[in-house]
């Protein structure tokens, strides 16, 4: 075959708005531009970036958008917490359009914290594992009110995380965790549902206490499928 302008599409340049949001997120995941840092005024900073103020404009409006920065009218515009919760907006609006992404995201949960599990097995501590033996402890106690044995059982999850000290597996896992609260809102309330999490989390614990892997994953597993079918069963009830 050939190569001729008949059979291949016309090269397009990269939008000079696009290519300075680039920059800017460079320079925040390097470090140079930290979390609740005022970014330079508008004049100035186009003239660093050597870009128009229009194209500037534009990339911190995108930015903006995604919930990387914070404009404040009159006050300028400020590098965002960059915590999963501040910057999951836009994607918290793409789940909230079809039920159908919910069952999407209970199923990734389960691929990812199945592996997060099995990876905690191998490297959780002594001081981890009673952490997790407090918070099941404080879930018995919490059986009438949901929403603190939610927060109970957010810490008993980022607990599992931390313990496997995989810093790319905790920000995707933590920013499912997010994206999963609404539903566990709803979860919360449904009857029978608390007091089995519990008997799940205690099986999880037991696992990672025996540090063994698969028996960690299968329990997390297990765990998930248990409380994505109670969801699943109520909202078609």
């Amino acid at each position: 075959m050939t190569i001729s302008k008949q059979n291949v599409s016309p090269i397009q340049r990269q939008p000079v708005a696009e290519q300075v949001a680039q920059q800017l997120l460079g320079l925040i995941q390097s470090g140079n531009l930290k979390p609740g840092q005022q970014l330079p005024p508008e004049r100035e900073l186009a003239t660093i970036l050597d870009v128009s103020r229009p194209s500037l404009r534009e990339a911190l409006r995108a930015l903006s958008l995604l919930g990387v920065v914070k404009i404040r009218q009159g006050g300028g515009v400020y590098v965002s917490a960059l915590d999963p919760e501040s910057l999951l907006g836009p994607i918290h609006f793409f789940i909230s359009l079809d039920d159908h992404n919910i069952e999407d995201l209970f199923e990734a949960r389960i691929v990812v914290e199945s592996a997060i599990a099995k990876l905690a097995a191998k490297k959780i501590s002594g001081e981890q594992i009673k952490h997790l033996k407090d918070l099941v402890s404080d879930e018995d106690s919490l059986l009438d009110d949901p929403q603190k044995f939610i927060d109970a059982d957010v810490q008993f999850h980022r607990t599992i995380f931390d313990a496997a000290e995989n810093s790319f597996l905790i920000r995707v896992a933590t920013s499912l965790h997010v994206l999963g609260r609404a539903s566990r809102e709803i979860t919360g309330y449904i009857p029978g549902v608390l007091k089995k999490s519990i008997k799940d989390h205690q099986k999880i614990l037991e696992a990672l206490e025996e540090r063994d892997a698969e028996k960690a994953g299968t329990a997390m597993e297990r765990h998930l499928r248990n409380v994505r079918a109670a969801y699943l069963k109520h909202q078609q009830a």
